[in-house]
């Protein structure tokens, strides 16, 4: 089956949100394998959004005409605001995470004192 880009970035973006396991995830969205999720991620992380969007080996098309720049222009728009939702998300679930291991040490180091 062929997702598209939209598709795959709101995958990634509940599966942020939620802390949810690749499994959990492809359960949601009816994805049968969660391998292809972590393809997705994968991708992401390496390449950026625009990666999501494309497919197998497909290089981006350069627009032929001011049409196809018009749509270009709005489309790249649209993948910055997905990608800029997508590392908001991330840096919240960093910062969540950094805090927790604050908190973990302090305790440590209160307990160490007692």
């Amino acid at each position: 089956k062929v997702y598209d880009g939209s598709f795959k970035v709101n995958v990634l973006k509940w599966m942020k949100t939620n802390q949810a396991s690749l499994t959990e995830t492809a359960l949601n969205f009816d994805i049968s394998a969660p391998s292809t999720i972590w393809q997705w991620q994968r991708s992401f992380e390496r390449n950026g959004v625009d990666a999501l969007y494309r497919g197998k080996g497909q290089p981006k098309l350069m627009p032929t005409n001011k049409q196809n720049k018009k749509v270009k222009k709005q489309s790249e728009l649209e993948h910055l605001r997905e990608e800029n939702e997508l590392l908001k998300i991330e840096n919240e679930y960093l910062k969540k995470l950094k805090a927790l291991v604050r908190s973990q040490q302090d305790d440590e180091h209160k307990s160490s004192k007692n």
